[in-house]
């Protein structure tokens, strides 16, 4: 009988020990499953169709992105995601692209404008763009409410029927001249909405299109690399963000400097102070145009005289924040081209109208 019980104890023994050893497994496995969320790797992957013999090049890529995806906090990793699509479409083998952002957990309007203007790019080289939403329901609201979709098709090459936010646009451009009316519409949207008036603001208009133009004249060579894409969110009732999206060269890239500036530079300053300085008109262009550049002092002028807020620059690998230079910082990722973010709200409009009443 003692053996009897003997036994019976011993296998709810055993029973309970495996039982923690699945709970330690399962939770470890959770665990691990965390990490890789957050520290997720951009990665590609290449997907073969049932069609295809072994022996041919696999048609489609897939690129994955890290959790963390917001371009403003979190620049090296929507930096990488693009660098990591640039070098799939090197290598002119894969017909589809697919951008895997299931996995995403925090997005901007910064890094969604920079995926659309990434496929713009693509499609002028005949290569298509799939992809996914986040599982995350707020990124995914995020992305609908953009108005990222009204560019979009679904798989049957049909408009998505999503509904973007009321007000928020994306006035996405390739190869022509800047869109005067849309661009203006949409500011004199963004001045009614905080001041209940219906008129147009000349800063952020002067601002808009030195930009615009700027990308669309002198962002590339290569015709199919000058398109830009300038954004409009609407973030709470006192505040109006916009972004202005370039794939080109960037900033640094256009700049032309004396050998004796250039050996300065390389024992005293580095390309954050360099940029800065452009901004500041010290520098010209390697194209030589009278023009070129000298948008750069009266877009930082806006910014100095506080006619908007949050002024954000990123452009090679250099992140200028104009509002708090602590925060601009020299990025360990590349990106060919600019992205600029700044925000409005009624004190801008009226500092603008103080001064221009002095």
């Amino acid at each position: 009988m003692k053996n009897k019980n003997h036994i019976s104890k011993l296998r709810i023994k055993l029973y309970q020990e495996k039982l923690e050893r699945l709970k330690r497994k399962s939770a470890s496995k959770k665990r691990l499953q965390n990490i890789a969320n957050n520290k997720r790797v951009s990665s590609i992957r290449e997907t073969k169709h049932k069609n295809e013999s072994l022996f041919n090049q696999p048609k489609e890529a897939t690129v994955s992105s890290k959790s963390d995806f917001t371009l403003l906090d979190f620049p090296e990793n929507v930096l990488s995601f693009i660098k990591m699509v640039d070098e799939v479409t090197k290598k002119k083998k894969y017909k589809t692209i697919f951008f895997d952002i299931s996995q995403v957990t925090s997005i901007d309007i910064g890094s969604i404008g920079l995926l659309l203007s990434k496929i713009n790019e693509l499609s002028t080289v005949g290569i298509k763009v799939k992809g996914n939403f986040p599982e995350n329901a707020p990124c995914k609201k995020i992305i609908c409410e953009s108005g990222f979709l009204s560019h979009m098709n679904d798989m049957k090459g049909r408009r998505f029927n999503y509904l973007r936010g009321e007000s928020n646009l994306m006035v996405s451009r390739g190869f022509d001249r800047t869109s005067n009316v849309l661009v203006g519409s949409a500011i004199r949207k963004a001045v009614k909405h905080l001041t209940g008036v219906d008129e147009s603001y000349r800063p952020l208009y002067s601002l808009a299109q030195e930009m615009c133009a700027n990308s669309v004249e002198h962002a590339n060579e290569h015709h199919h690399s000058k398109n830009w894409l300038f954004s409009v969110t609407y973030k709470n009732a006192d505040t109006v963000c916009f972004t202005m999206t370039d794939i080109g060269r960037g900033i640094l890239g256009t700049l032309k400097r004396k050998a004796s500036q250039i050996i300065k530079e390389v024992l005293l300053s580095d390309d954050k102070d360099i940029l800065g300085r452009a901004f500041d008109k010290q520098y010209t262009s390697k194209t030589k145009d009278i023009n070129r550049n000298k948008g750069l002092p009266k877009i930082k002028s806006i910014a100095d005289n506080n006619f908007i807020n949050n002024f954000v620059v990123i452009t090679n690998n250099v992140l200028l924040d104009f509002s708090n230079n602590n925060n601009s910082k020299l990025l360990n990722k590349k990106f060919d081209g600019t992205f600029y973010y700044w925000e409005l709200n009624k004190k801008c409009i009226e500092t603008w109208k103080i001064r221009k009443s002095q």
